[in-house]
Parts: structure tokens; C-alpha cells; sequence
């Protein structure tokens, strides 16, 4: 009878270790862990991410590219963030939309999710540039993009609340933000805001006229612009945008290394940031001892 008991209290602990192990790292994606956790998670799946969400082109064109350029227009050449792109989702979106004449940024620090975002967006990747980079401090000036976004992201950062200043620093006054809100939020405790709180986070950024429209089973979209006016901006090259993490000024130069590769370089401080094969930059090694 001891024996039966012994394998029942054996059992039940190993459901719960297991329960726990489950709950850290799939079901809340290891933000309960750390940054490096999360980051390597990303990194590990990356290339299972896209089949895992299942995204499906017409939703993304109907409920993401088709709103954001309804909001701009009559442009159609924004220069667009987004903040936390994984694979790419939005630039893809944006990239697909017989009207977009604008290019994307798309930022994340899993390194492995750029990777196979490059490959995600072919033959759209005249119109998107990824780097590497955190999102709470974004390496570029106030006021540079038309639209910034950032999709089911804010609960798995670690100062959501520095991201969202962040976005609404970089955007122009004027223009549109898109993000979410998690509405699923039973598995996650701690980690995401009320939609009146969501509301108030705004408000502190300066972002107005928020507002939260139904989409999927876990996310509400959430609009709003920022407060004041400016005129539209429209493209620009990058190096007349990207600034320098290390030493905050707007000098990069881009120098070719070979046929597939280059490097970034600050002419103010003469630190480089490498560009890959796959043209994504990574500008994580400057943010080091900042």
C-alpha cells in the first residue's frame, strides 16, 4: 500500500513540475523568466513560429493592412516601425497591399525570428529593413514614423510601460499607432493591463482618441494618434534616420563588406554594426555598458 501511495505522491509531483515547466515556458512564453529566456524561446522556435500561429493572409490584409492605410490616407508612402516584428507578420501585410508605396522597419532582438523574416517578406524586401535592436530603447530620432506598430508583444517585454513611451516617441505627431491589448488573461497574471488602464498608459505617452476594436480570442487592437500635428514624412534613407545606440548620434554610414554582406558605420564614435547575408542589422552589440 506505501508503494501505491509512494508512486501516486511520485506522480503528482511530476504533474505539477510538469504543469509548471509548461506554464513558464509555452503557455506565457518565459516572460516570467527573463529577457534571455524569452529571447532564446524565440530564438529556438523561430522556425516553427509562422506554422504555430497560423496566420492567414486575407485576415492579415483585411484586419491590419487595410485599416492602417485607410488611417493614412489618402498617402501611400509611409515609413513605418514595428516594434517586436517577429517573422515579420506586419511588413508582410503592408508589403502585399496593392496601394503600399512606403517602406517598414521591423525591429525585434531574436535575432533567428529577423532571419526568417527576410525570408518571409521575398520578394517584398525592397520595402523592409529589419534590425536588432531592444525595443525599450529604439535607435531612432522623435517624430521620425508615420505609423509605428506593436502586435501581441507588450505583455512579454520587460518595462512595457518604457515600450510604449518608446513608440509614441518615434512617432510623428499626428500619426497612428496600432497595438494590443491582451484579453486572455488567465495564464498571465500580472503581466497586462485593463483596457482602462491600457487607456491611461496611452494618455501618459501622449497618444489621444484612444480607442479598442474586437479582432481575435486573446488580443483587442488598440488606435490611437499622437497628440499635436506634423506633416507627413513620408520614405527617407535610413541613414538619415538611424542613430547611433552607443554614442545617440544620427552618422551611420552604410559600408559593403562583399557581395551579401556590409557593415554600419558611426562616423561619430567609429563603432560598426554588421549586416548579414540576409540583411538584417544588428545594432545589439552597441547597446553594450549603455
Amino acid at each position: 500500500m506505501s508503494d501505491i501511495l509512494g508512486w501516486i505522491a511520485a506522480g503528482l509531483v511530476l504533474g505539477i513540475v510538469g504543469a509548471l515547466v509548461w506554464w513558464l515556458l509555452i503557455a506565457s512564453e518565459g516572460v516570467y523568466m527573463g529577457r534571455r529566456v524569452v529571447i532564446w524561446l524565440y530564438d529556438l522556435y523561430a522556425h516553427r513560429y509562422e506554422d504555430v500561429k497560423g496566420y492567414m493572409p486575407e485576415y492579415e490584409q483585411l484586419f491590419l493592412a487595410e485599416p492602417l492605410m485607410d488611417a493614412i490616407a489618402p498617402e501611400t508612402a509611409p515609413l513605418v516601425l514595428d516594434v517586436a516584428t517577429g517573422t515579420g507578420r506586419l511588413p508582410l501585410a503592408l508589403a502585399r497591399h496593392p496601394d503600399f508605396a512606403g517602406h517598414t522597419i521591423g525591429v525585434d532582438l531574436s535575432r533567428r525570428m529577423l532571419h526568417h523574416a527576410t525570408r518571409s517578406v521575398y520578394p517584398y524586401d525592397h520595402r523592409v529593413t529589419f534590425i536588432c535592436c531592444p525595443a525599450e530603447r529604439l535607435p531612432f530620432p522623435d517624430n521620425t514614423f508615420d505609423i509605428v506598430t506593436c502586435m501581441e508583444a507588450l505583455e512579454f517585454m520587460t518595462s512595457p510601460g518604457a515600450v510604449l513611451y518608446e513608440l509614441a516617441r518615434v512617432l510623428r505627431p499626428g500619426g497612428v499607432l496600432l497595438t494590443t491589448q491582451r484579453i486572455n488573461t488567465r495564464l498571465m497574471p500580472g503581466k497586462t493591463w485593463s483596457a482602462g488602464e491600457m487607456l491611461e498608459q496611452l494618455e501618459r505617452c501622449g497618444i489621444e482618441n484612444g480607442k479598442a476594436q474586437v479582432w481575435q480570442v486573446d488580443y483587442r487592437k488598440v488606435w490611437g494618434r499622437k497628440r499635436g500635428e506634423s506633416p507627413f514624412g513620408g520614405v527617407r534613407p535610413l541613414e538619415s534616420i538611424l542613430r547611433c545606440p552607443h554614442c545617440d548620434q544620427q552618422c551611420f554610414r552604410s559600408q559593403p563588406d562583399g557581395e551579401r554582406s556590409s557593415h554600419w558605420l558611426c562616423e561619430g564614435c567609429g563603432r560598426q554594426a554588421d549586416a548579414g547575408a540576409d540583411g538584417v542589422i544588428d545594432l545589439t552589440p552597441l547597446y553594450r555598458g549603455h
